[in-house]
């Protein structure tokens, strides 16, 4: 092959090389506008949730505030801490408050665990917090229409929590409101610096 039909392979490759990535963001973008929900169905809310057990009760929490779950961590006790602060964790080198919603929820209180069993890492505008769980469970997809009110019965405290109820396989789940938990006043003011 000589120089000249070299030259000419190779421009054609390179002219090729940016049709090819043209007609990628054209299937992608395509994949993107089809993977969404039609205004019709929208147009009555869904809401993505993770149930999870926390004693005898079930709970969820909005997946938009969810970064992450953990299993088996080790949890840091602090001396002197609030009933509601199991501890201090380790997230990639970040300490953030493990937080147990028993007492905040009213739900009788267990001995703070060495090993939390399982932990959900919450975000909300740029601050993190870890809540102690027993076990999580599923992700639920469902109407808003079918959250309910919490009951009247509920403790003022625990009523300002909770976002709404609703029935999974028989069982009554309370949904965790995530801005009131963080705007709680029992977790206002606990930086990490002040709990080390």
């Amino acid at each position: 092959m000589s120089e000249e039909q070299a030259t000419i392979s190779i421009d054609a490759a390179d002219a090729a090389q940016p049709r090819e990535q043209g007609l990628r963001e054209i299937l992608q973008e395509r994949a993107r506008i089809l993977s969404e929900v039609p205004a019709s169905e929208e147009s009555g809310g869904k809401i993505s949730i993770l149930s999870f057990q926390l004693g005898a009760e079930l709970y969820g929490i909005e997946l938009s505030y969810l970064t992450e779950t953990r299993q088996s961590v080790p949890l840091r006790h602090v001396p002197c801490a609030p009933s509601h602060l199991a501890g201090i964790m380790s997230l990639r080198g970040e300490l953030l408050p493990a937080v147990d919603l028993r007492p905040i929820l009213g739900l009788p209180q267990q001995e703070p665990p060495k090993i939390a069993p399982a932990l959900l890492i919450l975000s909300l505008k740029g601050n993190k917090l870890a809540v102690v769980i027993d076990q999580a469970q599923d992700i639920l997809t469902f109407p808003v229409k079918e959250l309910r009110s919490p009951p009247l019965s509920l403790e003022p405290e625990r009523a300002l929590l909770i976002t709404g109820e609703m029935l999974v396989k028989a069982r009554p789940l309370s949904l965790i409101n995530v801005e009131k938990l963080f705007q709680e006043p029992r977790l206002a003011g606990e930086t990490t610096q002040e709990m080390i």
